[in-house]
């Protein structure tokens, strides 16, 4: 009865042991999926940022009467964010959760960002943006 006894107690320090070492692996795995995450989420925001610089940039240099639209995503990776025009001479991208955010410099533009559709204009010289 004493040899069962100790094969069995054994043999619970074993399952353990293992269970320890796969949480350590899980908790690992979790840390490198969470650090990806983060740098995508970071690098799609930078991304749509440059977007919208680049339309407004286009805009400006293009001819009186040019017209264009494009589309914004509803999300970046799963989180909703804001885009905003700041002063008329920036735009301001960030993550409602405030861990993503990204500011750039555009020329004189006039008008809102909407997420979804967009419609971009240059009138006489003059950008306006949704307007």
């Amino acid at each position: 009865m004493n040899k069962s006894a100790q094969s069995a107690i054994e043999l619970v320090i074993l399952i353990g042991f293992m269970a320890f070492f796969f949480l350590i692996f899980l908790l690992v795995i979790h840390t490198n999926t969470a650090s990806e995450r983060w740098e995508n989420r970071n690098t799609l925001t930078q991304e749509l940022a440059l977007e919208i610089q680049q339309e407004i940039s286009l805009a400006s240099q293009s001819f009186s009467g040019y017209v264009r639209q494009f589309n914004l995503p509803t999300k970046i990776s799963g989180l909703t964010y804001v885009a905003e025009i700041l002063e008329n001479t920036v735009i301001y991208v960030h993550t409602n959760n405030g861990e993503h955010a990204l500011s750039l410099p555009v020329s004189q533009v006039s008008g809102e960002i909407v997420i979804g559709m967009n419609t971009i204009k240059n009138i006489d010289g003059f950008v306006y943006l949704n307007s």
